[in-house]
């Protein structure tokens, strides 16, 4: 039988490398060594199915047709398909978070799609770049980075598309090396501008999303960029970044704060990022030797991590399998936790850490597990409305959670039905307060908690564990 530490430990890696575990397959690992299990998440990561919801030969081309051009009524026609189609996109990439096979896959595309944040109209070109965040997750960073960079999706949202010769557009340039690559302080605002100008002329066609080199729009002088001349192009200017070690650095410093502390071990973290220059940026190879070291298991690395919202959410449908008769009810609960799939807030991604609590989200998130897990009818917003005011949606969902709406006239059913069956028979025969917490949360629970627990039906319990602050934490 795995001890109680090794078992932690199992949990632990999937709770950072997959979304979480469920007692059933923990059950299947009770033998397992750590880096057998390893190797196998990084095997069945090895092919991977892209996000498809959109059909490719159906799907509007960027911009197109002409908004302005259009009467009021077709430009708000659009405007609804677009959302629509944006929520589709959002609602398969939250399944299949907690279904696909290749997990740890789907893991590294969540963090790239936070790394890479982008947010345009245009729901096509946003799954186009969904799957190039898919595609070379544990790839090395420079295909990754060259793909992402050459996407319509995010040419559109860093306005490059404007970046033409005697008019460059500095908004790309700037945010490739700030957010993208090598971080604030190690780059001049010089660098800035002669980066801009090697990036004039990339663009897309409008007609099909494809990325275009306008050699009309492009600037061929000589260019000084972090202390070397030429005349640079775009591809230049992504190379003599990566050739910088302090890229290494910010990238593992990001990974680290994201798969093993916020408080990053700035030791290991050079460490890992020499290792990670080497390879000539192998993100696979830095994801295989954080998982495989003895400090990712270290008591301080366990449970430290706030849930992010998707977290949260996609590691409860990982835990115990939930069927919905409509799903809208799931854009409610991104949407008023603060992370929704495909709308960062910004251009930095979200925050994280302890960003995700606050006072109009904690007392939400707390009731999460049993609003999905209690098998009750709760008031959704129609879809059209489901992107406005997070203010609003947090209040009025408190207000009639297992409640009917006297004027809920166009509200929906969000009927959440958990297998209580197959769980129940997951668990060991006989398996008490103590074998629940233990399965089910990371965090050792204070003796307060151990206390409060009086429950003795088997579900009320698990429900009241996946809804305790200790069940926030990964």
């Amino acid at each position: 039988m795995r001890s109680s530490s090794e078992q932690k430990k199992i949990q632990h890696l999937f709770s950072r490398a997959a979304f979480g575990i469920s007692v059933s397959e923990l059950n299947k690992r009770s033998h397992q060594r750590i880096s057998d299990a390893v190797e196998e998440l990084f095997n069945e990561s090895g092919s991977y199915t892209a996000l498809s919801v959109l059909d490719p030969s159906k799907a509007e081309a960027m911009n197109a047709p002409d908004m302005k051009a259009l009467p009021e009524a077709e430009r708000k026609k659009l405007r609804q398909e677009r959302k629509r189609s944006l929520l589709d996109l959002n609602l398969a990439w939250l399944e299949k978070l907690w279904t696909d096979p290749a997990r740890l896959r789907e893991r590294m595309a969540f963090f790239w799609h936070g790394h890479f944040a982008c947010r345009v109209e245009a729901p096509y070109a946003m799954q186009e770049l969904n799957n190039i965040h898919r595609q070379y997750a544990l790839g090395p960073f420079r295909d990754l980075l060259m793909a992402v960079s050459k996407s319509a999706a995010m040419l559109q949202f860093l306005n490059n598309q404007q970046n033409r010769k005697m008019h460059p557009n500095e908004n790309f340039a700037r945010e490739v090396m700030e957010l993208f690559t090598i971080g604030r302080g190690h780059y001049t605002e010089n660098d800035i501008r002669e980066g801009a100008r090697a990036f004039t002329g990339w663009g897309f066609e409008k007609e099909t999303g494809s990325f275009v080199f306008r050699e009309k729009a492009h600037d061929g002088g000589e260019k000084v960029f972090m202390g070397k001349t030429g005349n640079f192009q775009g591809e230049e200017i992504i190379d003599i970044i990566l050739a910088r070690k302090d890229t290494a650095v910010f990238l593992t410093r990001k990974i680290c704060r994201f798969f093993v502390n916020d408080m990053s071990d700035e030791k290991i973290v050079a460490e890992l990022a020499d290792s990670y220059f080497a390879s000539g940026y192998d993100t696979g190879a830095l994801m295989r030797t954080i998982f495989l070291s003895d400090w990712f298991y270290k008591p301080e690395n366990i449970g430290a991590l706030i849930k992010s919202p998707v977290d949260l959410i996609v590691g409860i449908n990982r835990q115990i399998s939930v069927n919905y008769d409509n799903k809208d009810g799931l854009i409610l609960f991104q949407r008023a936790l603060g992370q929704m799939l495909f709308y960062p807030p910004n251009v930095s991604g979200w925050a994280g850490g302890k960003s995700w609590i606050d006072s109009s989200s904690l007392m939400f998130r707390l009731k999460i597990a049993s609003l999905i897990l209690n098998e009750g009818h709760i008031e959704v917003q129609p879809k059209d409305d489901l992107l406005d005011d997070k203010q609003y949606m947090v209040r009025e969902q408190k207000r009639k959670e297992m409640q009917t709406n006297e004027h809920g006239r166009g509200m929906r059913k969000f009927h959440p039905q958990p297998d209580w069956n197959a769980f129940l028979a997951s668990l060991p025969k006989g398996a008490g307060k103590e074998e629940l917490i233990s399965l089910l949360l990371l965090p050792q629970p204070s003796q307060a908690l151990l206390q409060s627990l009086k429950v003795e039906d088997t579900k009320a319990l698990v429900m009241e564990l996946l809804s305790t602050p200790e069940y926030q934490m990964a």
